[in-house]
């Protein structure tokens, strides 16, 4: 699935308009044919619908969608909230379209159009509160995309009336108070049932806290015509159907042909992050695992993960800082894990920088974790000028330490950050959310839309970084099988929450339910 922002969506409904001569009046006909056949599948047979309408253009669907109820034989009741002068969700109107000495500062054309029509129906009324309490079914036609910044005046009122009912509510393109493009949320936002958005989703409905506000997505052709969409830059997709995506499994095949990986984790502190690693890469499908780990952790894999094959290497303090003792394991490996557990000490920062700098010379795919972006975080230039593929995979926090931002401003912009941190350093970045970004250095951009509650628990991120490890080292598309492992993980907590609750999930359930999201995603 794609999803666009709002220069995109407005640049695809100009050229319709202006290039095609497809009358934005009839654009919107069609979004509110669309929305009414989702608003009378919600009434089962009632009867009474408020509709409650700005004066940009999505209220003017609004309008439309009240005169097509209408005309069903419904019971509707239209009500416009807002300053005429601050409405700016539309696009421009042609230049040839003639001033209208009715039409008010701040309405715009198709929306005067309509509104003109509901007014003469007599179907507008100036009770929010009486609309509302007659409804069986309400309408958010309020902001559209156009909204930046956080809704003000009497629409703030509106929207918490409209939230405080309780029949289900149908948002019009996106639920009034949402950013298009971030999913930021300034005051407050429609809380809907159900979203009906046109052409392509949003991306604002996909990303917390927007995907909140949203309920369930709708996404309906206006008959856009293909010779309009275009994009003047990579496309943003969402992670769904990966089964063209996993790797192959062979009939004639051995251990060598799935890939050896060596995975660098684990301290005397932290021993468990490299169990989990490992285990989740083998159950991912990578045919050999080399865990290149100081001696407590060893201990503890001999007696949790007994697939895995030892290399125990030298430790200072209980952690890694003897990089030649790892070089023959390093140089058999297909791919290399690195950094779950591993601590911070200057030792082990000076040992994460050799590793880095033997998979650059050796052209070696490289995923680095947790205390390895730590110790790379006042050094980026290191990442820059890989030959093999990187990935790193950050949550909010870690992500703050690179870029020197706030764990608030990243949430507030998940995508841009991710986005900006893979096209400056050349590396995949697997921003780690409720709604995961994948960014490619090209610009190209997955939304992951697998996961549960359930997962927020210490080592999920360690589960993660092995399947991609084992994704990545089956097969040739490294940014790809890396969207994969993220749908993988997400899924198989789902999967495991679904028996288990959102409470008692840990990281050694979410590896025992990877086998169970790998067979789904292939049917």
């Amino acid at each position: 699935m794609y999803l666009v922002n709002t220069k995109q969506i407005k640049a695809i409904e100009n050229h319709a308009i202006k290039q095609m001569d497809i009358p934005s009046l009839l654009l919107m006909e069609n979004a509110a044919v669309q929305t009414v056949k989702h608003i009378t599948k919600l009434l089962n047979g009632k009867k009474r619908v408020a509709v409650v309408c700005g004066y940009g253009h999505n209220g003017g669907d609004g309008c439309a969608i009240a005169r097509l109820l209408h005309s069903q034989g419904l019971s509707v009741r239209v009500i416009f909230v807002g300053n005429k002068s601050q409405q700016t969700d539309t696009m421009d109107e042609p230049e040839d379209f003639p001033p209208t000495k009715n039409l008010g500062k701040g309405i715009f054309k198709d929306t005067f159009i309509n509104q003109n029509i509901v007014e003469k129906m007599g179907l507008v009324t100036q009770s929010l509160q009486e609309a509302l309490l007659y409804a069986d079914v309400i309408v958010d036609a309020i902001y559209g995309t156009g909204l930046k910044g956080a809704v003000t005046g009497a629409s703030v009122q509106a929207i918490n009336y409209i939230n405080s009912q309780k029949v289900p509510i149908v948002a019009v393109d996106i639920p009034s108070g949402v950013e298009a493009d971030t999913g930021n949320v300034g005051t407050v936002a429609v809380q809907a049932d159900i979203t009906v958005t046109f052409g392509f989703a949003k991306i604002g409905l996909m990303l917390f806290p927007g995907a909140i506000y949203a309920g369930k997505i709708e996404v309906e052709n206006i008959s856009i015509p293909q010779e309009s969409i275009s994009f003047d830059s990579p496309v943003l997709e969402v992670v769904d159907d990966i089964k063209s995506l996993l790797p192959m499994r062979h009939v004639r095949s051995h251990k060598g042909t799935y890939g050896r990986i060596c995975v660098l984790a684990g301290s005397a502190n932290m021993p468990g992050a490299a169990v989990l690693a490992c285990k989740a890469t083998y159950k991912a499908g990578a045919g050999l695992v080399n865990a290149c780990v100081v001696p407590e952790v060893a201990n503890v894999i001999k007696n949790n993960a007994h697939e895995v094959i030892l290399t125990v290497v030298p430790d200072k303090n209980g952690e890694y800082f003897d990089f030649e003792s790892t070089k023959k394991s390093l140089e058999q490996a297909k791919v290399i894990i690195l950094g779950p557990g591993i601590g911070r000490s200057s030792h082990v920062k000076n040992f994460v920088y050799q590793v880095i700098n033997f998979a650059k010379l050796n052209n070696k795919p490289l995923v680095l974790d947790a205390d390895a972006l730590v110790a790379v975080a006042d050094n980026l230039a290191i990442l820059k000028n890989m030959q093999a593929p990187c990935i790193i995979t950050p949550h909010p926090g870690e992500m703050s330490i690179l870029t020197g931002y706030s764990v608030p401003q990243i949430l507030e912009n998940l995508l841009g950050f991710a986005q900006d941190f893979a096209q400056k350093n050349g590396v995949i970045t697997v921003l780690k959310d409720a709604r995961t970004i994948i960014a490619h250095s090209s610009g190209r951009t997955f939304i992951n839309l697998t996961g549960s509650p359930a997962m927020a628990k210490a080592g999920s991120g360690d589960v993660l970084t092995g399947i991609i490890g084992a994704f990545i080292a089956q097969n040739l598309d490294t940014y790809l099988e890396t969207v994969a492992a993220v749908y993988i993980h997400g899924k198989a907590g789902e999967i495991a929450a679904e028996t288990m609750s959102d409470y008692s999930v840990n990281a050694t359930n979410l590896i025992d339910c990877v086998g169970s999201a790998i067979l789904q995603a292939n049917m």
